[in-house]
């Protein structure tokens, strides 16, 4: 078993997409554990819609490609277009990234750092 730190966001709707997205990935496993959810401003997009983000925890027998199949599933059922080139820089229903390995203490962006607390991490 493997556990990944994660991430969550969304801009579009984000109180009704967050809440879809956590029930899809409790599906995925029963030991995930979710930091609250935080207001952010875009990284390098043009829009005027900000951003709700959360880090998550989830342990797995998947490996780390089969984990992000299972993500982008989640995220084209939840709407998302992850065939346009662009897509990193346009709004969208939900985005969920795998940060890394828990135990190689991943990286984690500046603007999510305030989090790691909730999960029992430090920076």
């Amino acid at each position: 078993m493997q556990k990944y730190l994660c991430s969550l966001g969304s801009n579009i709707e984000p109180e009704t997409h967050f809440p879809q997205a956590q029930v899809a990935l409790k599906a995925l496993s029963g030991d995930i554990r979710f930091s609250r959810n935080i207001p952010t401003s875009p990284v390098d997009m043009d829009t005027n819609n900000d951003f709700l983000n959360a880090l998550f925890i989830i342990r797995t027998p998947m490996s780390a490609d089969e984990l992000k199949q299972e993500f982008n599933a989640i995220e084209e059922a939840m709407g998302r277009d992850r065939s346009d080139p662009q897509r990193s820089f346009k709004d969208r229903t939900i985005d969920i990234d795998i940060l890394g390995r828990l135990e190689e203490k991943p990286p984690v962006p500046e603007y999510l750092t305030s989090l790691l607390p909730d999960l029992g991490l430090t920076s």
